[in-house]
């Protein structure tokens, strides 16, 4: 009898501490899955604008206007650095 009270006791015991840290790498799993998507947040808005022109009639989607166009033509501008 006393035997059957410490198995009972640690298969108790066990269980606890494996609900205890089954909820501690879950709340912890969700904490970087918030802060991941904000990094990617954070890269995919980029840091200025880029000039952007779309030139002409053809197939390509002008991302300003969304019309068919020849050429899109971006580029980089120094005078951000001034």
């Amino acid at each position: 009898m006393k035997n059957m009270k410490k198995k009972v006791l640690l298969a108790d015991m066990s269980l606890l501490v494996m609900t205890i840290v089954c909820y501690g790498s879950f709340h912890e799993e969700k904490t970087e899955s918030a802060l991941l998507m904000e990094n990617i947040e954070a890269l995919a808005g980029g840091e200025s604008h880029v000039p952007m022109h779309c030139v002409g009639s053809g197939t390509v989607d002008c991302p300003i206007n969304h019309e068919k166009v020849k050429i899109v033509a971006t580029g980089y501008s120094l005078e951000d650095l001034y």
